[in-house]
């Protein structure tokens, strides 16, 4: 029998990649750190339609992720399992402890807790783009999935901020887990999934309120298509949530479960095009003020990713997509008529 485990299912991602699987038939077990996080899921709209039988989708209560065999218990008849759960920079945490210790810790000890539950066949661990882009100034050097960036020696332990410590445990999860491959001989397969910043509607978000807080990634949308200004320059390059989604699932099930292999999920967009988009599509809403014209810095970056649109069969979701799938759910969420 065939049971997905899903961390990080009360984010962004990892709620898109639950749905994903219950709707494609899959029986689906998430971690939450308490009772409360598990009715987030289990309450949302989307999986109240889905009418799902209790056998389905069940929750497993972990309230630290970080302790020494924290999943031992979750990973119990697992057969693939999907690490969603990793910290995001937010600027209210502190970075070392909140972001940069979490996740490597979580994802080491996951990992760990996977050597010991033979039923598993393929981990597959969600990174960021960030993991694998040279340090410093944007480069003209094409990197991928399977770029790493080279250690510094020696490795940090403080950060300035939540987003450097982001990016600094995104590169070294991304060793620690090749060293993992070479040195502990797993019996199952790891392979990362890739993507950039990542825009799309959000089941989570249940009013305009979340659309503009709690948004995950789509927040820095959300800011440029409502006249604000995103706190820091962007990366010119986009993932479609369905996307992302849907590669999660496609990797965990290639045909081929003997080879350890990264994907990247990233296209490159032009931020200025929002506003033409919206204005095109939701005429009245910018008429009335609801959508303005913002500003977003672009970070220039070259990833290829034509590896996984071989693997999806198609291209990838254009950047338009994105911007009117969150731009019709926040109409949606505020009433308006022209949703």
């Amino acid at each position: 029998m065939t049971i997905i485990l899903i961390t990080g299912a009360t984010g962004f991602i990892g709620f898109h990649v639950l749905l994903a699987a219950v709707e494609a038939g899959y029986t689906v077990r998430y971690t939450v750190r308490s009772q409360e996080k598990a009715l987030v899921v289990a309450s949302n709209p989307a999986i109240q339609k889905l009418a799902l039988g209790k056998n389905r989708l069940s929750s497993v209560l972990i309230p630290d992720f970080t302790l020494d065999g924290a999943f031992d218990t979750a990973l119990e008849g697992v057969t693939h399992v999907i690490h969603a759960g990793s910290p995001v920079p937010n600027p209210a945490y502190n970075p070392t402890t909140d972001v940069f210790q979490p996740t490597l810790k979580i994802s080491e000890g996951l990992l760990a807790s996977a050597l010991k539950a033979p039923t598993v066949k393929r981990v597959i661990i969600t990174s960021s783009i960030v993991g694998n882009l040279p340090l410093g100034a944007p480069s003209a050097k094409v990197t991928s999935a399977s770029s790493r960036v080279p250690l510094s020696d020696p490795i940090p332990s403080s950060f300035d901020n939540p987003f450097e410590a982001y990016i600094f445990g995104k590169i070294i999860e991304l060793h620690n887990s090749d060293e993992f491959v070479k040195t502990r001989n797993p019996h199952f397969t790891i392979s990362h999934v890739v993507p950039g910043y990542v825009f799309g509607r959000n089941e989570l978000a249940l009013d305009t309120a979340m659309m503009e807080t709690q948004n995950s990634s789509n927040n820095f949308l959300m800011m440029s298509m409502r006249g604000g200004e995103p706190p820091y320059p962007l990366y010119n390059s986009f993932a479609h949530i369905d996307d992302v989604a849907d590669v999660h699932l496609r990797v965990a099930f290639l045909e081929s479960e003997t080879e350890h292999k990264d994907f990247g999920i990233t296209t490159k967009m032009d931020y200025n095009t929002i506003f033409n988009h919206l204005n095109k599509n939701f005429p009245e809403a910018v008429a009335t003020g609801i959508f303005k014209m913002g500003k977003v810095v672009p970070l220039p970056i070259n990833y290829d990713s034509s590896e996984t649109e071989q693997l999806l069969g198609r291209k990838f979701k254009a950047f338009e997509t994105a911007v009117l799938d969150v731009a019709k759910q926040y109409l949606e969420k505020a009433g308006n008529i022209s949703a």
